[in-house]
């Protein structure tokens, strides 16, 4: 999520909660504070694990690897 304007925004990725899913609201509050804020979920969300128990970090680097090469970030 992004804030409107030109940035560039420093950037967080956001990875709320340990029930699992897509939890959006705090990187949208991040967001109108002037963070270019990425909602990451781990597990339990489409083709993501079900269960937290098991991590592939190549998963992580790859968000991290995006929001490092956004233009606004």
């Amino acid at each position: 999520l992004l804030n409107p304007g030109d940035g560039p925004f420093p950037g967080v990725i956001d990875m709320y909660g340990d029930e699992g899913g897509l939890i959006e609201f705090r990187s949208s509050l991040l967001a109108t504070r002037g963070f270019a804020a990425l909602s990451l979920p781990y597990f339990d969300f489409e083709d993501l694990p079900k269960v937290m128990k098991e991590f592939n970090l190549e998963y992580f680097e790859e968000a991290a690897r995006f929001l490092q090469r956004h233009p606004k970030v």
